[in-house]
């Protein structure tokens, strides 16, 4: 029994041995990582439109006693302004000024009697009417068509500054007497695209 149960266990140590050798398995050290995830954030486009009136107040345009023959601000050197800031965080350049005069709030309109004209600046700088729009009537569309030059690129916090002067030219009495107490209204849309 002894030399049965030797053959039998040299038998299996033979066939582990053959095992071990064709399967050519060995035990080794081994490691792995993760690295920290990438991310990537799409960057932002937004506008802030702020209203300046002559006098450094804040504000839209508010004037009453509107008459035939004057302009506002009366001196050439001042102007009303709209401050337009890429509060974004890519550079942006502006797409589009739009003048929208409110239709039929007032029978008869006083816009048909008033003119406008603009010019586009950095912010902080004086208006430069030689380069601006000339007057053209106070009338819905896009301002950026009646200027000679598109404007720049507005970096991140950076501002330009569209100003503006109204004038009610004169005209025959038969036609100024109709817009006696008469009023209008005009906002500014202002789109930024990613430059």
């Amino acid at each position: 029994m002894r030399k049965r149960t030797a053959l039998v266990l040299g038998a299996a140590a033979t066939a582990a041995a053959l095992l071990l050798s064709a399967g050519g398995t060995y035990a080794y050290f081994a490691a792995s990582a993760v690295s920290l995830p990438g991310e990537i954030t799409a960057g932002d486009l937004t506008v802030e439109v702020d209203h300046r009136a002559p006098d450094s107040g804040s504000g839209p345009v508010g004037l009453s006693e509107a008459a035939p023959g004057r302009r506002w601000p009366a001196s050439a050197e001042e102007s009303y302004g709209l401050v337009i800031t890429n509060t974004g965080s890519i550079p942006a350049g502006i797409d589009s000024i739009d003048l929208v005069v409110a239709d039929g709030r007032a029978v008869p309109d006083l816009s048909e009697a008033l003119e406008i004209r603009y010019s586009l600046t950095p912010a902080g700088h004086d208006p430069d009417w030689s380069r601006g729009s000339g007057w053209t009537g106070l009338a819905s569309g896009p301002v950026l068509d009646l200027l000679p030059r598109r404007p720049t690129v507005l970096r991140p916090g950076r501002s330009g500054e569209l100003h503006f002067q109204l004038r009610w030219p004169d005209g025959a009495p038969e036609y100024d007497n109709r817009f006696q107490g008469a009023g209008t209204e005009f906002v500014f849309n202002v789109g930024l695209g990613q430059a």
